[in-house]
């Protein structure tokens, strides 16, 4: 079977990942290689590039060419061509019907009405409109990241039966590999991977560790990524005289990565805006409890559930904090830092509900789909 894959960023070396896209597709790749596909992945970059007018025109230059090529050219005929984001879905559309194949789309979140107050002016403009084209598009399935997205796309007019929820999902046996060789930190010590962008809203984080500083004098904030919040951030750690106390290191490899999060007491994701968070889960993996914001896509994966009218509701593997609240999240925060049978219970739960989300399992649900 031949498939294609169209996708913006492809990190060819497999080392280096910006977020959950690049790693979905990486993953996938790979695996359906080994089990014997032909399979082809077509990118514009290999490494990711923060929403900029220098973007969108770096977009809107390999969509015409592609455009161009898919049109004018013979392409070879395919199985299946699947798109994965904004940029690329209405080129795997007509890219399937040019190669007599399937066309897919794999959706992580709808940004519909919401695209420019996360990407800016004009790359949020550009994805609005391609989005509109996209979702009016006869696609033979969508793959929703989540139920969450799955529901969105529902509310935008997709037909239920069309789309296929597949979630992300995690090496457990790599990763299981370095928590058991791995300790914690002396210092109470907190993690953040994510990507320097307002909606992460880190600067809520930093905000909780000024207020935790009082209680743990030495506690310490990894904060890993890169974005175009990085000196607003800075000046922040500065003003809060918070520099002894938080770490801001740039790109780092997967095995750092799982390093540092396998050490690390707690991982902290403060995001209003997730198809996923990918981070979650790999957390879990090395048996590092979560604190997320109390969003919906952050319930589900957490297997949200409302435990009774007086004890409220709990998520497993972690806690959730009202989103945007700093104090409240400098609580949650507290809570297991200083409660070990709480810390401890999950711990237990971060490794037994990661099972869920194992890259072979996923990717087999993946491979069940390319034969129906």
């Amino acid at each position: 079977m031949k498939i294609v894959l169209l996708t913006e960023f492809f990190p060819r070396d497999g080392k280096y990942f910006t977020g959950g896209v690049e790693v979905r597709v990486t993953r996938l790749y790979e695996y359906l290689k080994k089990a014997g596909y032909e399979v082809t992945v077509v990118s514009r970059s290999r490494n990711y590039e923060f929403n900029s007018f220098l973007t969108a025109a770096k977009r809107l230059f390999f969509f015409i060419n592609l455009f161009i090529k898919i049109v004018f050219s013979n392409i070879p005929e395919s199985d299946v061509v699947e798109g994965t984001n904004f940029t690329t879905y209405i080129l795997a559309f007509l890219y399937a019907k040019k190669a007599k194949a399937k066309a897919f789309a794999w959706y992580p979140d709808v940004f519909l009405g919401k695209a420019v107050e996360r990407l800016g002016l004009i790359n949020g403009l550009l994805t609005e409109i391609a989005e509109r084209i996209s979702l009016k598009l006869p696609w033979d399935r969508i793959i929703a990241l989540s139920k969450e997205t799955k529901k969105k796309l529902v509310e935008a007019g997709i037909a239920e039966n069309k789309i296929e929820v597949i979630y992300g999902g995690v090496d457990i046996k790599k990763y299981k590999k370095v928590q058991e060789s791995t300790r914690k930190y002396k210092n109470a010590t907190i993690i953040c991977i994510a990507r320097l962008v307002k909606y992460k809203r880190i600067q809520d984080l930093i905000l909780a560790v000024y207020l935790l500083k009082e209680r743990f004098l030495d506690i310490r904030l990894i904060i890993v990524g890169e974005g175009p919040e990085r000196d607003n951030l800075k000046f922040q750690i500065l003003n809060l005289k918070l520099q002894i106390n938080i770490e801001m290191i740039g790109k780092v490899s997967e095995e750092d990565k799982i390093d540092l999060l396998s050490k690390s007491h707690v991982h902290v994701l403060p995001s209003t805006v997730e198809g996923f968070g990918l981070v979650t889960i790999e957390s879990l993996s090395v048996g590092t409890p979560v604190i997320n914001a109390d969003i919906p896509i952050n319930r589900e994966i957490l297997d949200w559930q409302e435990v009774n009218r007086l004890s409220g509701c709990q998520v497993k593997g972690g806690l959730l904090f009202s989103f945007g609240d700093y104090v409240d999240l400098a609580e949650k925060i507290e809570n297991l830092l200083t409660d070990k049978k709480l810390y401890d219970r999950k711990v237990k739960e971060c490794l037994e509900l990661v099972k869920e989300y194992d890259w072979d399992k996923v990717n087999k649900e993946y491979e069940h789909l390319l034969s129906n």
